[in-house]
C-alpha cells in the first residue's frame, strides 16, 4: 500500500471518559492510501496521549466556508436599467394609405456590471423578440427579428404595416430580453424568463395620393394643383 501519511483522530467522547490527565486525548492512529484519503486503516491500539502530542486533523474540516454564490433572479433582471430598442423607419414615419409603411428596430446586446455579496457579477441582456403595436387597433405583431430597411418603396417586409385610413398613429414597440449572468468571469448562467422593455413611441403619418392631368407650369404658378404635393391627408 502506498502510504501517504499517518494521522491521529480525536474522539471527544472517549477523551472525556477515559483520559484523566489534563490535556490528554483519546487517540486512534490510522493510515490511508495517497489516492484514497477516505480509506482509513487503524494502526496499533487506541491510547491516551500526553498533552504534548500533536493531533493531526482533516485540513478540509478547518477550511473556511466558500463565499455564498450570488444569484440573479428574474425580479433582479427586470429591475435593471435595460435600454430599450429604438424605432426606425424608411421615411420618418411617412406612409401611404393601403401601402407598406415600414418600421424596424435597433438590436444590441447589453452587459451591465455590478457587485453582489462582495463578488463581481456581469449581467447580459439579449433581445429575443420585438412586439409591435401600430396604433390603429390592429392585432399586435410579435417577431423574433427586429426588421430592416425596405429595398424599394412600398416593399412588404416582416415588420411593415398597411394602414386602411389616413391620419397619424402612435407606433409602439416592446422588446423582450433574455438574461444571463456570470460571477467573477465564470461561466454564463441563464436567468429563466424574460424582461419586457417598452420603447419611446413614434408617429406614423399616413396620407392619400391623387393623380390628375396637370397643364400648369409650377414655376409660373406655384399655387397650381400638385405644385406642392400630390398627396392628400383627409
Amino acid at each position: 500500500m502506498d502510504i501517504a501519511g499517518v494521522s491521529q483522530m480525536d474522539c471527544l467522547e472517549a477523551e472525556q471518559s477515559a483520559c484523566r490527565e489534563p490535556g490528554s486525548q483519546w487517540l486512534i492512529r490510522v493510515q490511508y492510501p495517497a489516492n484514497d484519503p477516505g480509506a482509513l486503516e487503524t494502526i496499533g491500539r487506541q491510547f491516551c496521549s500526553g498533552p504534548d502530542v500533536e493531533v493531526v486533523v482533516d485540513p478540509a474540516a478547518e477550511a473556511p466556508d466558500a463565499p455564498p454564490m450570488p444569484v440573479v433572479t428574474l425580479a433582479d433582471f427586470r429591475a435593471l436599467d435595460i435600454a430599450p430598442s429604438e424605432i426606425e423607419s424608411d421615411s420618418g414615419g411617412f406612409g401611404l394609405i393601403r401601402g407598406n409603411t415600414n418600421f424596424f428596430a435597433t438590436e444590441e446586446d447589453q452587459t451591465l456590471n455590478t457587485t453582489m455579496l462582495g463578488q463581481q457579477v456581469a449581467i447580459q441582456a439579449v433581445p429575443v423578440q420585438w412586439t409591435w403595436d401600430y396604433g390603429d387597433g390592429s392585432e399586435q405583431l410579435s417577431n423574433p427579428y427586429p426588421g430592416g430597411p425596405q429595398v424599394e418603396f412600398n416593399q412588404e417586409t416582416t415588420t411593415s404595416h398597411v394602414y386602411e385610413d389616413t391620419g397619424q398613429y402612435a407606433v409602439g414597440l416592446t422588446t423582450s430580453y433574455r438574461g444571463q449572468f456570470s460571477v467573477n468571469d465564470g461561466p454564463w448562467i441563464a436567468i429563466p424568463g424574460t424582461a419586457e422593455v417598452p420603447s419611446e413611441p413614434v408617429t406614423a403619418d399616413i396620407w392619400r395620393s391623387q393623380s390628375k392631368n396637370v397643364a400648369e407650369d409650377c414655376h409660373e404658378n406655384p399655387e397650381g394643383w400638385a405644385c406642392g404635393t400630390p398627396l392628400v391627408e383627409d
